[in-house]
């Protein structure tokens, strides 16, 4: 993997910190991604390595260094959410993109949506819809879990929050899917266009006629003042459909997958639900899935090299819920002590939606393993794992005998 030239290589990276690596590429055909990612630290790279690949950055394995990075938005930007420069959204996501102070402002927006009871009720109408597309796929005994499920209850959780008409799910999912899912670099910045042009309706509509959802509340808002331009509610209602969207659906993608292969681990969770909590807890520490980037303001080091202003970063955050202190921190042991975990990051842009995540995960848990308590991996499947900001498995077939036939 060492790339010992200088071509498309800036003069300060010193040569042994090249490295020809695609952020987008994993081995895992297991399809364990964490895995994959602690494996290529461990591989004997440096910790700090610059890759000429996706317009050329560099990339931080060493954990204390990614939490570094994370809590200094001053030198390292979130201007930039993913390699290259260019396929970062326009307008920016907000407040994804926006570094302090200005973020604190946007940050507000979004929070009445993520107090306990906004997230109780969200839950409510998760359940509902969890139990209602289970309900669909149970009696055929088999299901593409990315398509059937894994995308479709936090689509409906987004819409909910934002009161959009239940007819659109179909049209949303498509876009959604050019977004998460693209065949090609410009379907995702075509599935952004749309999905700025549909939110515009839909803000259009609660200007002339407010409700009391979260589309009424942001076209009211004011910040400073001053009420949202059009390029910032884009930017704001394209984080509160795809920040918890593309993150809820990949780790669940690698929940189901696990869960799949280990019937031991299905049969705990039935047999003592008390266990639940500290099973999402175990689960989001073990399947972290998420690549953030971030842009330098100014020239920095890290683990002895220099970063020059406007260079990126690509820091994979699941590094840090794998000390190197000789624990068996790939084992997913639902009773291991509750600890740290970087999942859902670090800094001023900790995710606001870690409570919604949470509760959609401990649904999905709840409802699936009550409904389908047995279930496997299709054999002929091939399992691929797809990374983009957020990693997910791009298809996973799951197998099982319908409680009719059981019963005959």
């Amino acid at each position: 993997m060492l790339y010992p030239t200088r071509k498309d290589v800036p003069d300060h990276v010193p040569l042994e910190r090249i490295v020809d690596y695609d952020v987008f590429r994993v081995d895992a055909p297991d399809g364990d991604f964490a895995g994959a990612m602690v494996r290529l630290r461990d591989s004997g790279l440096p910790k700090t390595f610059w890759t000429p690949r996706n317009g050329g950055h560099w990339i931080a394995l060493a954990s204390a260094d990614i939490i570094y990075i994370l809590e200094h938005p001053a030198v390292y930007s979130s201007c930039a959410m993913r390699v290259p420069k260019e396929a970062n959204p326009q307008p920016p996501m907000m407040p994804l993109m926006v570094d302090p102070p200005h973020h604190v402002h946007y940050r507000r927006l979004i929070a009445p949506a993520m107090t306990p009871a906004a997230v109780r009720s969200l839950e409510l109408g998760a359940r509902r819809f969890a139990i209602e597309l289970i309900d669909v796929v149970e009696p055929q005994g088999r299901c593409e879990f990315i398509a059937d499920f894994a995308q479709q209850m936090p689509i409906a959780v987004f819409m909910g929050m934002l009161d959009l008409p239940v007819q659109d799910r179909p049209q949303i999912m498509g876009i959604v899917d050019r977004i998460v899912r693209p065949d090609a670099p410009a379907s995702r910045m075509t599935g952004f266009a749309e999905l700025a042009a549909y939110m515009a309706v839909q803000l259009d509509q609660r200007r002339a006629q407010p409700r009391g959802d979260m589309l009424s509340h942001l076209v009211t808002a004011r910040i400073n003042g001053q009420l949202l331009s059009d390029a910032e509610l884009t930017g704001v209602t394209t984080v509160l459909m795809l920040a918890g969207l593309d993150t809820v659906a990949g780790m669940l993608s690698f929940i189901a997958c696990f869960l799949a292969g280990n019937p031991a681990h299905r049969a705990q969770l039935r047999e003592r639900p008390e266990l639940m909590v500290n099973a999402v807890e175990e689960f989001l520490r073990r399947m972290a899935m998420v690549n953030l980037t971030r842009e330098l303001r100014q020239d920095a080091q890290i683990d002895g090299v220099t970063m020059k202003a406007g260079e990126l970063v690509v820091i994979p955050t699941a590094l840090c819920n794998f000390p190197e202190d000789g624990q068996d921190w790939l084992a997913v042991d639902f009773e291991r002590p509750r600890t740290g975990h970087a999942t859902f990051g670090a800094g001023p842009h900790f995710c606001i939606g870690s409570m919604l995540a949470r509760a959609e995960i401990r649904v999905f848990l709840e409802e699936w393993l009550r409904r389908i308590p047995e279930f496997t991996i299709a054999p002929d499947a091939a399992i691929e794992v797809k990374v983009g900001a957020a990693a997910t498995i791009a298809c996973l077939p799951l197998v099982w005998t319908p409680r009719l036939a059981m019963t005959v």
